[in-house]
């Protein structure tokens, strides 16, 4: 019967142990204390109470974010997302073969999913967190779509496609490094991301990019969300859209001349060189004007370059979207910095003979791919 003593004192620590359990029981320890199975089972539940204890105070300590590996980081392979081949429903009674019929039917299930994660997602963004836990959530994050041949005649142009998948204009260009609507080109497989919000690159390839990362920079912090797919990593900003500024920056596509006046002194190929007299390659084309005129850039961007050359003399090179750019050469005063973003006609610097020059005049090459390309064909109304 000793042994079955303590099994009457159980319900008397019902409840949440704590050692304040047993300070205000005295009789019940008292009690207890006088058999051995008694001490016992008074020992026992001291150890236990102070192992809740020291768990409580264990389990409340937050571990600090020592920046030596990034928060929430989520590494995907954009071949692991789901296809979509056609972004409308198809009936499946205008296949020629079970086989098609039954490929129809497996893309009428990928496009509507995309539609329901779509609008989960929506539903979910709309709410506290609290709330959310217990809702269904999106199956995938990510779709992909390959986009067609005839871009004009399937409406994969870039308006068309973020419209007929019911995304942003901001996520569908920043998670697909766009910088301009007409960067969209037949053939591409694109990503259409499920959770809306502006996806910022952490290394920027383009005048938009280093703009996206300057002005939401006071927005990204260790608690940031970060999506690596397929080895670039993104900033998830959500419920982020483009801006005006940033919607102005990414639909202007055209290029103004560089000065407010065109006397065009030499032409764009091949030429007979006016410092060296040799048959020479001209990689742009020259524009006279007096010293001290201002220089536009001609078109947005972001200063690659300010620099001085014994052949361009004070020169500028501006980067347009991924791999366009803009040359300013022979300048007498340079007005802007590297890595400063500029908007079209903002003037970039003054008119000059710097370098390897006969007289006052600007040197303007576009570049594309590294590649000099006629400026007469890029410049508005040339």
């Amino acid at each position: 019967m000793i042994f079955f003593a303590p099994i009457r004192w159980l319900p008397l620590f019902r409840g949440s142990l704590t050692l304040g359990t047993l300070r205000h029981a005295p009789g019940t320890v008292a009690k207890l204390h006088h058999s051995i199975a008694g001490r016992i089972f008074l020992y026992s539940l001291i150890f236990l109470a102070a192992c809740q204890i020291f768990c409580q105070e264990a389990s409340s300590q937050e571990i600090p974010y020592t920046g030596e590996e990034s928060p929430k980081t989520t590494v995907l392979s954009s071949k692991d997302f789901p296809e979509i081949e056609s972004p409308k429903f198809i009936s499946p009674r205008s296949a020629k073969s079970d086989q098609e019929s039954e490929h129809i039917n497996l893309n009428n299930r990928i496009w509507n999913q995309y539609q329901k994660d779509l609008q989960l997602q929506n539903k979910i963004r709309n709410i506290d967190e609290k709330r959310s836990r217990n809702m269904e959530k999106p199956q995938n994050l990510f779709y992909t779509y390959i986009v067609k041949s005839d871009p004009e005649k399937y409406l994969d142009t870039f308006n068309g496609l973020y419209a007929r998948f019911q995304t942003g204009k901001g996520s569908f260009a920043t998670i697909n490094r766009i910088s301009s609507p007409q960067a969209v080109k037949p053939g591409q497989r694109l990503i259409f991301p499920v959770s809306q919000g502006m996806y910022i690159p952490k290394k920027a390839d383009s005048a938009l990019e280093i703009l996206l990362q300057k002005e939401y920079a006071s927005q990204i912090t260790d608690g940031t969300r970060i999506f690596e797919i397929d080895g670039t990593e993104f900033y998830f900003i959500p419920g982020a859209t483009f801006s005006q500024t940033q919607t102005a920056f990414f639909h202007d596509t055209g290029m103004q001349l560089p000065l407010s006046k065109k006397v065009v002194t030499s032409q764009f190929g091949y030429r007979t060189s006016p410092i060296t007299g040799k048959w020479k390659f001209h990689a742009g084309i020259d524009l006279a004007a007096p010293v001290g005129t201002e220089v536009y850039a001609c078109k947005s961007g972001s200063v690659k370059s300010v620099a001085y050359s014994e052949i361009y003399g004070n020169y500028i090179i501006i980067l347009h979207g991924k791999n366009t750019t803009s040359l300013y050469a022979h300048l007498s005063k340079t007005l802007v910095k590297p890595g400063q973003t500029v908007k079209t006609g903002q003037t970039i610097g003054l008119v000059g003979t710097t370098g390897a020059s006969t007289g006052p005049h600007l040197h303007f090459e576009v570049r594309e791919n590294g590649t000099p390309s006629d400026p007469g064909k890029k410049i508005r109304n040339f």
